[in-house]
C-alpha cells in the first residue's frame, strides 16, 4: 500500500512538472518570444534554418561597370551654388589600338544640379606623343534617377571595342521604349560603328548589358 502510494506521489510530481512547463512556455510565447526552427542537413545533424540571399540581389547591388577601372588620374571639382558643372574627371592611360603606346580615355561627370548627369567620355590615340582625338559624335551617357537612356561600356580583350546601347526619351523618363545596341571597333585609326541592332522595350538600358 505505502509502495502505491509513493508511486502516486511521483507521477503527481511529474506531471506538476510537466505542467510548470507547459505554462512557462507559453507565458514566453505570449511575452513574444519566438521558438527557433531546426531543420535537417546532409550530415542528419540539426541546424537552425538561415536565410537564403538571392542572387539577383547580390547582383544588384554589385551596380554597373563602364569597363574603366582604376584611373591613372581621378580629381573631383566643386560646383556651382545651383549644383551644376564638372564634378569629377577621370583618366585612363590604356593602349587602345595595340602598338605599344599608351592612349588616353577620359571620362568626365557633369551634372546640372538634379537628379539628371551624364558622362562626357573622349578617346585619344598616342602618336608619337600626340594625342590625336577620334571620339564619334554623341559619346555619352543619359541618366536620371528613374532610369538611364544611354550608356556605354569599354571592353578591351579580345579586341579593343565599346558597345553602347540607348533608348528614346518618350512621355517621361520612366516610359520604357525600344532600345538599340550599337558596338563601336577600330579600323585603322577609327572607331566604327556597327549597324543599331533592336534589343528590347525596357526603362533601364543597364539591365541589357
Amino acid at each position: 500500500m505505502k509502495k502505491n502510494q509513493e508511486s502516486g506521489n511521483i507521477t503527481f510530481n511529474i506531471l506538476l512538472i510537466i505542467m510548470f512547463i507547459i505554462i512557462a512556455v507559453l507565458i514566453y510565447i505570449l511575452a513574444g518570444g519566438k521558438i527557433p526552427k531546426f531543420t535537417k542537413n546532409n550530415t542528419g545533424v540539426q541546424s537552425p534554418e538561415m536565410p537564403i540571399v538571392q542572387p539577383s540581389v547580390m547582383q544588384q547591388s554589385a551596380g554597373f561597370s563602364d569597363g574603366l577601372t582604376k584611373p591613372d588620374f581621378s580629381e573631383q571639382y566643386p560646383l556651382n551654388e545651383f549644383g551644376e558643372g564638372i564634378s569629377e574627371r577621370d583618366i585612363f592611360d590604356v593602349d587602345v589600338n595595340g602598338d605599344g603606346q599608351r592612349d588616353r580615355i577620359t571620362r568626365t561627370r557633369n551634372d546640372n544640379g538634379t537628379s539628371h548627369f551624364y558622362y562626357q567620355y573622349k578617346i585619344e590615340l598616342n602618336k608619337n606623343g600626340n594625342f590625336v582625338d577620334i571620339t564619334p559624335d554623341g559619346f555619352r551617357t543619359t541618366e536620371g534617377s528613374e532610369c538611364a537612356l544611354q550608356k556605354l561600356q569599354f571592353k578591351q580583350t579580345p579586341e579593343f571595342s565599346i558597345t553602347k546601347i540607348s533608348r528614346k526619351w518618350q512621355d517621361s523618363w520612366d516610359t520604357p521604349t525600344m532600345a538599340e545596341k550599337t558596338v563601336y571597333k577600330l579600323d585603322g585609326d577609327k572607331l566604327v560603328a556597327s549597324e543599331p541592332i533592336q534589343m528590347k522595350i525596357v526603362c533601364n538600358v543597364e539591365d541589357l548589358f
